[in-house]
């Protein structure tokens, strides 16, 4: 009987580690069960524009299972596409509490600055934002986030802190940015002079900002050779430029013949409209008005402009006297068609206005507002 007692020993073990194997099996379906049910309440009460108890439900699965973060992260960036910020801020604080790995966690504190960032809560997004910008993949979105709460909030002494966070990225817009952010804050503190604008133009060599204000302070300072040289630097990078700075590079008083070769250069190479009106001036100064009326004539053949025609109305109406006062009515009617015509555009977004702003208001690009061209253009 005792023989028999121990045979049935392994036996008996056996029996309970099968029985105990399927106990554990029956708790982990019991619990997949249970964020089955819960998960599909959630659908449901989505699907029947219940929102808040739906996030109450799934938020629950938080707490059993944290696998399904990105499916939490994409409906809530839904809900900050629909304007619903709150409920965004919710599911992003919920997922912020979790224990992550460092990227994931620093993904999560980006979404959830970006929830602060559309709710008006910049100082919340901002602090979030800090720890962002050490990211390897999210730096330079994260610089971008951090740019427009300084826009926003016009703390444009704040870019210069992260001078170096721009230079370790590869963004031509990032460092755009950080010059015209850097001529804010400047101006903001009045201490705007020609040796910080000229460290702002030579660090970001691309950027127009610094180099335009530093033109404008020269001529104002009357110091034409570096007003010249800020200038010709902007146009030769810059042709699109033209319409603007040709005027005050006029300030500047060139040479009559390197002034003659800059405005060829912009009227033939790049078909720069103000160029091939102030050489037509140029013409009629140093050659004749015939010279000059011949000059518009096959340039307008070459590219139809209204400003160009304008230009010959005006040289036509000085030679013929008879004429005068019809063409004087035809200009009057070519001016106020123009005073109706934006004079700027924005590359990215494509906004229109008469007015320039380095900052576009419609997409709040940098230095993307820039002169139109084409038959109405400069």
């Amino acid at each position: 009987m005792l023989e028999l007692l121990f045979l049935l020993l392994p036996v008996a073990a056996a029996y309970g580690w099968f029985m105990g194997r399927n106990s554990v099996k029956h708790k982990e379906l019991k619990g997949r069960a249970s964020i089955t049910r819960n998960l599909s309440s959630g659908l449901n009460f989505l699907l029947t524009d219940q929102e808040d108890k739906a996030i109450e439900q799934l938020l629950e699965l938080l707490d059993i299972e944290a696998a399904t973060i990105d499916t939490y992260l994409a409906l809530a960036n839904l809900f900050r596409r629909k304007g619903d910020w709150d409920k965004a801020i919710r599911i992003h604080e919920k997922l912020h509490q979790l224990k992550l790995p460092k990227p994931k966690a620093q993904q999560i504190q980006f979404e959830l600055a970006k929830d602060y960032f559309s709710a008006g809560l910049y100082d919340r997004a901002e602090k979030l934002l800090v720890n962002v910008v050490t990211s390897p993949v999210l730096a330079e979105a994260a610089l971008k986030q951090l740019f427009s709460i300084f826009i926003a909030t016009q703390e444009w002494h704040k870019a210069k802190l992260y001078s170096a966070a721009v230079d370790n990225t590869k963004s031509h817009s990032l460092r755009i940015a950080q010059a015209n952010m850097q001529t804010e804050a400047l101006k903001q503190q009045a201490i705007l002079t020609k040796d910080s604008l000229t460290e702002l133009a030579t660090r970001y060599a691309k950027a127009i900002r610094p180099k335009f204000e530093l033109a404008q302070l020269a001529l104002s300072q009357n110091d034409t050779k570096l007003a010249a040289s800020a200038l010709l630097y902007i146009v030769e990078h810059k042709p699109k430029w033209a319409a603007d700075i040709l005027p005050l590079l006029q300030q500047c008083e060139l040479p009559s013949e390197e002034w003659y070769q800059l405005l060829s250069n912009l009227a033939n190479k790049h078909q720069n409209i103000t160029a091939v009106v102030l050489l037509a001036c140029w013409l009629t100064e140093h050659g004749s008005a015939e010279a000059a009326e011949q000059f518009l004539l096959d340039k307008l053949e070459q590219q139809p402009s209204i400003r160009l025609f304008q230009q010959l109305l005006q040289i036509r109406q000085q030679q013929s006297a008879p004429a005068a006062e019809v063409l004087s009515s035809v200009k009057e009617l070519v001016n106020a068609y123009l005073d109706k015509k934006s004079l700027y555009s924005c590359r990215n977004c494509g906004f229109t206005t008469r007015k320039h702003y380095w900052l576009c208001p419609s997409c709040q690009h940098w230095e993307s507002v820039e002169p139109i061209s084409g038959i109405d253009g400069r």
